[in-house]
């Protein structure tokens, strides 16, 4: 028996020799090489819709004339869709593959609607029909509920000579169930489509966090109590998120969310931190059939990080590939403005110092470089610099 107890020591101590040996002794290691990916499957696409009309508003304002497509240009890009090979996804093929690891279909594109205005189905749906598309609807619950109390209210006689706007009128419960019928699935918009960063920094921790529970949670039961089929899926009003935003959101059980950041996606995404599209007029053939183009651009150790919270306003942006990028190619964008930036090849981390301070809420910065096969990989992330309310100091309602 003591034999055999050295010879375990003497194993034991050669396995521990033998693991150090194998480090890099400090200061001597060769130029790291790229760091190798695991396969995050084929890439998604995802696009994200508001309004519609038959034809564009000249008298609406520039703000919201964005979000209003006409009819025309929706029913050209579904048919650009289709001529293409892309192949329209549900919800559920994407969480099959997302937890389960089942493949998507080639190309694959998933179609989204925000906020529940009845313009989708007055003139989207339609289309979406004939064409048996499966789609999602991320419904801001309140705007629902208001419209439908309004609908009531109209059809008892109570509100007299009332005229809807057929631009803001909301969805109805029965243009919903129809909708359900065709492939559509209703998930979670928030309840009142708050600016979830701004409202964080107007009231205590206490008071806030009860806000975001409610503001998470309402939809769940209202949407659960109308389609009998629980949402898992998160829209971010205006794409903001943060640490604790994301904490409160796998608490209230959803399993994916989508920002307003534009680019691809595939599985080395965070599931809560999910790509998306936002089809805003104009939108030229062009720019439309460029969504399609990229590859997702693999980083890592970003700076800020994606979602955080900074109280500078000149921020050091900072990133690591992991794909082999072609250095000449690499562009940084901070919103529309293009940064200078330096990369270096032995660590792969590329950075930029600001200078100038920027505003303060959110941003988004998009780095972009074509690999060594040619493909162009992109990667957008936000951030958001705090605004400063000295008033909030000790305060307390």
């Amino acid at each position: 028996m003591q034999g055999r107890r050295k010879r375990d020591w003497s194993l034991w101590i050669k396995a521990v020799f033998g693991l150090l040996l194998a480090v890099p002794a400090l200061g001597g290691a060769a130029a790291p090489a790229t760091p190798a990916l695991k396969d995050p499957g084929p890439p998604f696409i995802v696009l994200c819709y508001h309004r519609f009309l038959a034809k564009p508003d000249d008298a609406e304002k520039e703000a919201q004339a964005q979000y209003q497509l006409p009819l025309a240009e929706f029913k050209w890009q579904m048919q650009y869709l289709k001529d293409k090979g892309f192949t329209p996804i549900s919800s559920q093929e994407l969480k099959d593959h997302w937890f389960q690891g089942k493949p998507l279909p080639l190309k694959p594109v998933l179609i989204t609607f925000d906020d529940g205005f009845r313009s989708v189905y007055r003139d989207a749906f339609p289309v979406i029909q004939k064409e048996k598309i499966p789609t999602v609807f991320f419904l801001y619950t309140k705007f629902i509920a208001y419209g439908e109390a309004a609908l009531k209210r109209r059809m008892e006689g109570k509100e007299k000579n009332v005229k809807t706007n057929k631009k803001t009128d909301a969805l109805h419960d029965a243009d919903m169930l129809e909708m359900q019928k065709s492939d559509m699935d209703f998930e979670s918009h928030t309840t009142n489509h708050l600016n979830l960063g701004l409202e964080s920094e107007k009231v205590p921790a206490a008071e806030f966090a009860t806000l975001l529970e409610s503001e998470l949670d309402e939809p769940v039961t209202f949407i659960e109590n109308r389609f009998g089929k629980k949402p898992t899926m998160l829209a971010y009003p205006y794409g903001v998120y943060s640490p604790r935003i994301l904490e409160q959101v796998k608490k209230s059980g959803y399993e994916l969310a989508f920002t307003v950041n534009p680019g691809p996606n595939d599985r080395s995404i965070d599931p809560l931190k999910l790509r998306r599209n936002l089809v805003l007029y104009p939108i030229s053939h062009e720019k439309f059939a460029e969504i399609f183009q990229d590859g997702v651009l693999h980083l890592e150790n970003l700076s800020p990080g994606d979602g955080e919270e900074i109280v500078t306003d000149k921020p050091l942006f900072q990133a690591t590939l992991k794909d082999d990028i072609d250095p000449k190619t690499l562009e940084m964008q901070l919103g529309p403005d293009k940064l200078k930036t330096s990369f270096d090849p032995a660590t792969h981390i590329l950075t930029h110092q600001l200078t100038k301070p920027i505003t303060h809420g959110g941003h988004m910065v998009t780095l972009a470089g074509v690999d060594k096969a040619g493909q162009r990989r992109v990667y957008t992330w936000y951030f958001r610099i705090k605004h400063h309310h000295p008033e909030k100091v000790g305060a307390s309602k």
